[in-house]
Parts: C-alpha cells; sequence; structure tokens
C-alpha cells in the first residue's frame, strides 16, 4: 500500500470489466484454459484466460529484432505484438511519472487480458515510453482524501495487477528502463526475468517505510522469492531504493545492460525462455507461484478491508498530505 507520485487518474470501474475483446475491438474468441476451475470465487478473475499452447514450438530464432506486425493503444498504454515471434511489448505511457492509477491499472489489466486471449501471444516485454521513469508507483492522490469506497476499488486494482502479473501463463519481462521504486518495483518484480539500464542514477526497491507505511504481506512475499528472505527484510525495514549496480548485486534484477541495448537484450532473454515447451514452462510457474498466489486469492477481502483501515488513520492522511505537498514544493 505505497504511493509515491501525485499523478491522479480520473477513475475507471475496477475488475470485473467488460471482456477485453469488447473493450478493444479484438475479433478472435478466447477459448479458456481447462486448467482453471469452473467457477471463481466473487471478486476473483482467473489469473489467465489464455488456452494451454501445448505442442506450440517458439516462432523466431533466438535474438532477432521483434518485426511489429500489430498494435494498439490507449491512453495510458501501448501495446505492439509481433505475431510471427509471439512477442508483444507493452510500453507504460501516462507522463510525467507512469504512477499507477485506477485508470492506469484498470488499462493495464484489459490489455495483458487482452494479450492473454490471443493465441499468437506468448510473451510480454514490460518497459517504459518515457525516460528515466519505468514506474514510479501507486498514485498518491487515489489513497488521500477519497472514500472508503474508492479505496476498495483502487486496492482491488491493484490487487488484480499482482494477480494477473505473477499468475501470468506467458513469459514476463521487465525492461526496465528507469527508476522503479514501490509498485514500479513490484511490477518488475512479478515478472520472470528483470533487464535495467546501467545507469547508478536509477534504482528500484519497496521503499514504502519511508512513507511511513507497510508493504502488504504479497509485496513482501514476492520480494522474498526473488531475493530470500534476509536481503529482503532489510530491504523493506529500511525502505531502501537500491541503485542499479547495487540492484544486481542483491539480485532484485538478474542483469543490467547500456541503455541503447536494452530492447534487444529483453528480444534476445525472451528467446531463450520460448525456445522451450510451452506447458512445461507453465506448469513449473504454477508449481513455484501457486502458494503465494492462493495466500492473497484466500484473503483478498480481507486485505482490502486492512487497506481501508490502514489508508483511512488521520495520521496516515496527514503523512501523505505532507508527502504530497513536498513532492508539489519540489516540483515548483
Amino acid at each position: 500500500m505505497f504511493p509515491v507520485s501525485p499523478n491522479y487518474g480520473s477513475g475507471c470501474p475496477c475488475f470485473p470489466t467488460p471482456c477485453a475483446q469488447a473493450v478493444l475491438g479484438s475479433t478472435s474468441t478466447p477459448v479458456p484454459c481447462p486448467a482453471l476451475p469452473a467457477c471463481v470465487p466473487p471478486g476473483v478473475l482467473p489469473l489467465s484466460r489464455r488456452p494451454p499452447a501445448w505442442g506450440r514450438a517458439a516462432r523466431q530464432p533466438p535474438g532477432l529484432p521483434l518485426a511489429l506486425a500489430r498494435a494498439f493503444s490507449n491512453n495510458k498504454i501501448l501495446v505492439e505484438l509481433d505475431e510471427s515471434s509471439g512477442v508483444a511489448t507493452m510500453k507504460f505511457k501516462s507522463p510525467p511519472v507512469n504512477s499507477l492509477s485506477l485508470d492506469f491499472l484498470t488499462e493495464f489489466c484489459i490489455s495483458l487480458e487482452k494479450l492473454e486471449n490471443n493465441r499468437a501471444c506468448r510473451g510480454v516485454i514490460l518497459t517504459s515510453a518515457i525516460p528515466k521513469i519505468f514506474s514510479s508507483g501507486l498514485d498518491i492522490t487515489e489513497m488521500c482524501g477519497k472514500s472508503t469506497e474508492h479505496y476498495a476499488e483502487f486496492w482491488r486494482a491493484v490487487q488484480e495487477m499482482w494477480l494477473r502479473v505473477y499468475g501470468c501463463n506467458m513469459v514476463m519481462i521487465a525492461a526496465v528502463n528507469g527508476s522503479s521504486p514501490a509498485g514500479g518495483c513490484l511490477i518488475a518484480l512479478s515478472c520472470d526475468y528483470r533487464i535495467m539500464v546501467d545507469n547508478p542514477k536509477f534504482s528500484i526497491g519497496l521503499n514504502e517505510t519511508q512513507l511511513g507505511i507497510v508493504a502488504p504481506f504479497w509485496f513482501k512475499d514476492t520480494f522474498v522469492n526473488v531475493v530470500g528472505q534476509r536481503i529482503a527484510e532489510r530491504s523493506l525495514q529500511l525502505g531502501a531504493l537500491h541503485p542499479a549496480p547495487e540492484a544486481l548485486k542483491l539480485g532484485v534484477v538478474d542483469e543490467l545492460v547500456p541503455e541503447e541495448k536494452l530492447q534487444e537484450r529483453a528480444a534476445a532473454v525472451m528467446a531463450q525462455w520460448l525456445a522451450l515447451p510451452d506447458h512445461a514452462r507453465q506448469i513449473t510457474k504454477s508449481m513455484m507461484r501457486k502458494t503465494v498466489l492462493d495466500r492473497l486469492i484466500s484473503h483478498r477481502e480481507e486485505d482490502i478491508q486492512h487497506f481501508i483501515s490502514f489508508t483511512s488513520k488521520e495520521s496516515i492522511q496527514k503523512s501523505l498530505r505532507m508527502y504530497m505537498e513536498m513532492l508539489r514544493k519540489k516540483s515548483g
């Protein structure tokens, strides 16, 4: 439950939403995955609606640049899909800092659902279209001075974003081309592989405690699964933002590359992952992540109520207002 940007979106209805095909105009017909339960608990979307990809082979030799075949865009995200390679790129384009507003989160989930429902798509690269920033994290104005109903809607959208990325059947690679605090860090941590620009001015981490707030258990679980208990414990308590070289040393990211090589390297790594049989990789991924995913799914409403209770405290609201004022003075 972390804010880091005062950039506010007007707000869209949170999931459940209309089918992505209706929203984005796709003519493809999604085929439900037979591994999914026939009935899903209220308020919880299936983590992936993609059909199983058994028997599908990689469509492009490793390392070849993406030749874009299809693209669609909404206000905050540009999606480019090369159907020959099965790789899509989702570019965040919500200036000034790609803050995770309710609008952004809803568009993100719709865009990812559209790709999940496209049988041609096997992998997604997440990156930013805005220089020097991957994502600044949750939009602080969504958490300050709003109704409890709004807090619930917003937090459900945050949960949905994480459930979709962390539980996605497709290969997810984060091409981190700028700083990535808090929620931006969570998006990267939720991917299968993280490549960051080799620039010591860019940092990444879960810095919630610096604002006097606490990262929820599923942020913590995701972080622990990436870097281990001790590093996560120290980093979370200190609210540390790790410069890129330190992030590599700690295992927060998997590799650093020069900025001009980032997309090329992301495509090469994606090709390596897609060279494996999809069904074996997907089942292994599910086996590794299921416990963490199930923990949030089982306690989703409880987590929302905890967020509402915590965020509504006057001490927290005061802290958020002070932080917003500090940002205004800094930008002015």
